[in-house]
């Protein structure tokens, strides 16, 4: 993948992963609804005139797509690739996560207030996932596993619950963005995970 995303971390992360989301096609209205909405709220964030400072600048991170629609599609196109290539990786490890382990992963979530860090299910999760031993991850850097495991976990609770996406996605971008981010920017960034 060539190409450089001009996105804040923060930002490529949320973009990644609806990209990831959407890259398999799922049967489900609610689910189609869920991601419609999450694409909705994604794209809605501040315009560039709403972020201009008192000293007429524009801080860092602050520009949108529809200022720079041809660096957009590039960036879209990448994310694609990104998300593509990640769900192919993902895909090796996709048994490893057993429907018990989901649907424990739901109880938990649905317990904690909306609020209250969800990172910390997700981690105990991912832990428990790493002790398994899973074949398809023995040659791979431990934290690429850690993502790995992450993305597949949440995209089988969300397959499963769909009316929890929206939670799930910011405990998931939220886990990556706190855990992660030193990991992904160390190899270059997001378009070097192989």
């Amino acid at each position: 993948m060539s190409g450089r995303l001009t996105h804040p971390f923060a930002e490529q992360t949320q973009l990644i992963l609806l990209k990831f989301l959407q890259e398999k096609k799922v049967e489900n209205r609610i689910y189609q609804q869920e991601i419609e909405k999450l694409e909705t709220e994604l794209g809605s964030g501040p315009r560039f005139d709403d972020d201009i400072q008192t000293d007429g600048h524009c801080p860092p991170g602050s520009l949108h797509a529809a200022d720079y629609p041809g660096v957009e599609a590039v960036n879209e196109e990448l994310y694609r690739q990104i998300a593509a290539h990640l769900a192919d990786i993902g895909d090796r490890l996709d048994q490893s996560i057993n429907r018990d382990l989901v649907e424990e992963f739901i109880r938990e979530t649905e317990r904690i207030q909306p609020q209250m860090d969800g990172t910390i299910i997700m981690s105990s999760m991912i832990t428990r996932l790493t002790n398994q031993r899973i074949d398809a991850t023995q040659d791979m850097p431990q934290e690429k596993v850690f993502l790995l495991l992450a993305l597949m976990l949440f995209k089988k609770t969300v397959v499963e619950k769909p009316v929890l996406l929206s939670r799930i996605f910011r405990t998931t971008v939220q886990y990556i963005n706190n855990r992660l981010q030193d990991y992904i920017r160390n190899i270059g960034g997001w378009q070097n995970i192989h």
